[in-house]
Order: C-alpha cells, then sequence, then structure tokens
C-alpha cells in the first residue's frame, strides 16, 4: 500500500514539473514566426473565398486602406511586345516600362500623374531624369512631360515603327489600387501584396498574401506573417 502511494506521488510530481515545460513550449510555439495559414473558404479580412476576380478587386481596394497598402501584384505577369496589347488598359497603372531585349540594357521609366505624364527617366542599371523621349525625333512622335496620358497610346505606336524600339518590350508594375480594375488581371490565377505595421514600440509586423484563383473564383488565400524588432 506504502508503494502504490508512494508511485502516486511519484506521477503526481512528474506531472507538475511536465506541465510548466509544456506550456513554455506551447507559448514558444505560438510566438515562432513565420506563422502560415492557409483560408480554402470563408474569408479573410474582406477577401472572400469564391469571389470573382473584379469583386476581389474591390475588396482589396476596401483591405487597402485599412492596412495602409496601395497596390497588388499580378504574379507571374509576362512583358508586353507591342503597344497594341496594352491599348485597353495603359491608363490604369502609374508607371510602364519600356526595355530593350537584347545587347546592352535600356529602358525608360515613364510615370503618370492626374493623368499626365511627370516624369521620364532613361538609362541602363542607373536612370537620368530627362523631359522627352526618345530623343532626336519630331514632338509629334516623342512623348514629353505634361503630355496627356490619352496621347500615349498614338506616340507609342509610331515609337515602335522606329527600328532602334521595334523590339522593346513593355513591362506594366504592380496593379495601382487607386485606379479601376483592369480586365487582364482575370487571365492570371496569382495575386500577391503585402502590409506591415508596427506591433509595438520597436517591433514590426509584415504579413505576405498571395491570392490563388481558380476557374474565375477566388479559391484560396496563403498568409505568412513574421514579426521582428526594428533597430534605428
Amino acid at each position: 500500500m506504502w508503494q502504490l502511494k508512494n508511485k502516486l506521488y511519484l506521477v503526481k510530481r512528474i506531472i507538475i514539473l511536465i506541465f510548466p515545460v509544456l506550456f513554455l513550449f506551447s507559448c514558444e510555439l505560438e510566438d515562432s514566426f513565420p506563422q502560415i495559414e492557409s483560408i480554402t473558404s470563408g474569408e479573410k479580412w474582406t477577401l472572400q473565398i469564391g469571389s470573382s476576380p473584379i469583386e476581389v478587386y474591390s475588396q482589396l481596394q476596401q483591405l487597402g486602406i485599412e492596412k495602409k497598402f496601395d497596390a497588388v501584384a499580378i504574379v507571374y505577369r509576362k512583358p508586353f511586345s507591342k503597344p497594341e496589347e496594352i491599348r485597353s488598359f495603359l491608363g490604369l497603372y502609374r508607371t510602364i516600362t519600356l526595355q530593350s531585349k537584347s545587347g546592352v540594357i535600356e529602358r525608360v521609366l515613364i510615370q503618370f500623374n492626374q493623368d499626365k505624364v511627370s516624369s521620364i527617366e532613361t538609362g541602363g542599371a542607373m536612370l537620368d531624369d530627362t523631359s522627352s523621349w526618345p530623343q532626336n525625333t519630331s514632338d509629334e512622335i516623342a512623348i514629353h512631360v505634361n503630355d496627356p496620358i490619352d496621347k500615349m497610346y498614338e506616340k507609342l505606336l509610331a515609337i515602335y515603327q522606329i527600328p532602334t524600339y521595334s523590339d522593346y518590350q513593355i513591362i506594366l508594375p504592380d496593379k495601382s489600387l487607386e485606379k479601376p480594375f483592369d480586365p487582364d488581371m482575370a487571365n492570371y490565377d496569382e495575386w500577391g501584396f503585402t502590409f506591415s505595421y508596427e506591433v509595438k514600440p520597436g517591433r514590426g509586423g509584415i504579413s505576405s498574401v498571395r491570392l490563388f484563383f481558380k476557374n474565375g473564383k477566388l479559391s484560396s488565400i496563403r498568409h505568412e506573417y513574421n514579426e521582428a524588432d526594428i533597430y534605428d
């Protein structure tokens, strides 16, 4: 009988000793990063599984205001080879890049603001500001700072008739959420965005999100969350 009581006492002591260890281990797991979740039903934030691309875009516009981000990436989007391919959605972006495909890389970055060309930068790895592009072409063909964006397409058509620029590829940036939906986005099955915020003084959190579409509907959301100390 004494031996049985002694064994029960030892078991209780072991449980008492193990419980705090398990609790601490559990806390460490909860605080480990990155934390990844996959959502395949219901919703996450404003994003609802089963929504169409245009519905998701509207949901992203709301979420962007809440989480303070202003663009969404169209993952694996390929460059375009001629102006005709971007005619219907050129005005839906804040910038475009035109870049040579062979030899020494030459490129031009054209930015828009309030439906006008706000800046033009040209060069290779390093870009320099300029007031017009291409150089040594007539004003009717060249793109100038302050040109209205609705004249861009006609000028691009003319520029692509010049042999030097006929093989330039057109690269679109992440889609600005301040502009309307681009129907071409529906042709891509993966979108992405990130946002960050202050967890507490000296520590920040960042969320990296991938949206996956299948048969024209949002099928899953992958959310990876990280935290790190911030040093000045």
